[in-house]
């Protein structure tokens, strides 16, 4: 009995012994399976940016692989896996302003995929002290060399940016011309129709269209749909009966429907 007791024994230990050499084993073959993948140069890399609709690319392929380039020292595409931290990566590409979001990763041919969605622009603030955009979520994108994006221009007596600009505490005039800029994307036809949003020392917002050299007295962002609504119907059906260039200034600032609120200043 005690006999049949340390051959049982004996074979359990050498179960435990086989078991514990399998899994070193194993544990040493991934081991160096990783090692050669680090070490395997890449084969190439790939930098996606989803397209913004009826906008430029505000930032490009050619403009990520000199970020990385420069972050490593070297050609990125001449890298070996092990060269590349891929959170650091994204990290670093996520720090341009121009970048939403990014993914990085690398697939089994050895092949980085960087993938990339840009801001939107919708307006552009350029004063004595600024010049930069915003986008759809109203953040700071400084200003893009070689690349002008076709959005409104804001000028004139406009409030500092700062992170906080949307929030209710926040009364500056640089948050009605966002929230007015927001309106305009939504609109084709007010869209292209205005160039600038101007801001005057009583602190109204003044539009300038890109036709004609009459402007739009806008004032605060209360009623806006009404007011723009107003603009709209007045270029539509308005102005072809009077003419172009007839005024100076138009003012959409007072309450009033079918151009009851719009007050007329000839040339």
């Amino acid at each position: 009995m005690a006999r049949a007791k340390k051959i049982e024994s004996f074979d359990n230990w050498k179960a435990t012994v086989v078991w514990l050499a399998t899994v070193l084993f194993v544990m040493i073959v991934l081991f160096l399976a990783i090692e050669s993948k680090s070490m395997m140069s890449l084969s190439s890399v790939h930098v996606d940016i989803v397209d913004v609709p009826n906008q430029k690319a505000i930032v490009t392929e050619k403009i990520i692989l000199e970020k990385l380039n420069a972050y490593l020292g070297f050609d990125v595409e001449t890298a070996n896996i092990e060269d590349l931290n891929l959170v650091e990566v994204e990290h670093l590409i996520k720090s341009d302003d121009r970048v939403k979001s990014v993914e990085v990763f690398v697939d089994g041919g050895e092949r980085v995929h960087i993938e990339i969605v840009q801001r939107k622009p919708v307006l552009r603030v350029m004063t004595d002290n600024a010049n930069f955009y915003i986008d759809e979520e109203g953040k700071q994108i400084a200003k893009i060399q070689g690349r002008a994006i076709r959005v409104p221009i804001a000028t004139g007596e406009l409030s500092a940016y700062s992170d906080e600009f949307l929030t209710d505490e926040y009364t500056g005039t640089l948050k009605e011309v966002f929230e007015l800029a927001l309106k305009l994307q939504e609109d084709k036809f007010l869209g292209a129709l205005i160039e600038q949003i101007y801001v005057n020392e009583l602190d109204e917002m003044v539009l300038i269209p890109k036709l004609g050299d009459e402007d739009l007295v806008f004032g605060g962002i209360e009623d806006a749909d009404e007011k723009l609504n107003n603009i709209k119907d007045f270029y539509v059906h308005g102005m072809p009966k009077s003419g172009w260039n007839k005024f100076h200034t138009l003012t959409f600032k007072y309450k009033g429907k079918d151009g009851e609120g719009i007050l007329f200043a000839e040339k």
